[in-house]
């Protein structure tokens, strides 16, 4: 029982997001964004234009470790970016175990959030110029691991801010779905090589960090954690960009009468046939209703008469 109904709602997610493919623009525009990128990585020197995007990602990364900190009650010592993508960031205090989750799944959460912020193209300037000013807030109380990693901290908050100010509404719209594409694809592509680092062995990583408080191997969480990060990932698309739910048109075709029922309803024989039910049920009600006051009238006008 269990099995079908969850192979019925990967069926059902699945159709979902061919749908959004095939209809929402915004999709279309991200997945020309993710092909660009992955073609730009193999290439020699076309993936330096994607560095800049990594380093933010690695910012992130690294905030969701500080905030978390703060929120459990720890303190940020510092935070700090490499020029290898790597990051570090040093904490004092606070749930220890929450705070080595969040680097991974915190940055996961926030490409889905992305992901929604990218269907609303008119808060688009908002989002970024949101985004450019914690990432200076960070860079200015906690950036003092070093002068490449203050540097580009700084110029990656700045640059944000910049686009916001400077470019269209168009361009802060298509800059925000770069962004996002870039978060999400970077949160999982992170955590294989995570995954590879926890079976070579690697003494510093989050996973380690997490194996060493829990005494389960670096091996698992990194498998957990790329699991919930696709999980997010596939969830945040479903939710931003799913057809209209079944109650909204529902909604319309009683406000428009039955010409009023969608395509995506007409596609669905099990919809349609639940709103043909309903409209024939409002139908007989509202034909039941004249018949009554027909009945009731015919009294009055028979004295009249008389």
């Amino acid at each position: 029982m269990i099995k079908k109904t969850a192979a019925a709602h990967a069926r059902l997610v699945a159709s979902d997001l061919l749908h959004a493919v095939k209809n929402e623009r915004t999709v279309q525009i991200m997945l020309v964004i993710l092909i660009i990128s992955l073609i730009c990585w193999q290439m020699p020197y076309a993936n330096i234009f994607l560095y800049p995007f990594k380093l933010f990602v690695t910012t992130i990364h690294e905030a969701c470790h500080a905030l978390m900190a703060r929120f459990t009650g720890g303190n940020v010592q510092m935070i700090s970016i490499a020029p290898d993508e790597s990051g570090l960031t040093l904490t004092a205090g606070g749930i220890k175990p929450l705070i080595s989750m969040a680097g991974y799944l915190g940055t996961a959460i926030f490409g889905g959030l992305l992901i929604w912020w990218g269907k609303r193209p008119d808060d688009a300037r908002f989002m970024l110029q949101t985004i450019g000013t914690i990432i200076l807030a960070l860079t200015v109380f906690y950036g003092g691991g070093g002068i490449f990693s203050f540097v580009s901290m700084l110029l990656i908050g700045a640059a944000i801010l910049w686009v916001s100010r400077k470019a269209s509404d168009a361009a802060c719209h298509m800059f925000l779905l770069m962004l996002a594409v870039q978060t999400t694809l970077n949160s999982v592509l992170d955590i294989q090589t995570l995954f590879l680092a926890s079976v070579m062995g690697a003494q510093h990583s989050d996973a380690r960090n997490m194996e060493s408080m829990t005494g389960v191997p670096a091996i698992v969480w990194s498998l957990l954690w790329g699991a919930i990060a696709l999980v997010i990932l596939v969830f945040s698309l479903w939710v931003s960009y799913r057809p209209a739910s079944k109650s909204s048109k529902l909604e319309s075709a009683s406000a428009g009468g039955p010409a009023s029922i969608s395509s995506a309803t007409l596609s669905d024989p099990l919809l349609l046939e639940q709103d043909l039910d309903s409209s024939l049920a409002d139908l007989k009600l509202k034909t039941a209703t004249a018949e009554g006051e027909k009945i009731k009238i015919k009294p009055k006008e028979e004295k009249k008469k008389k």
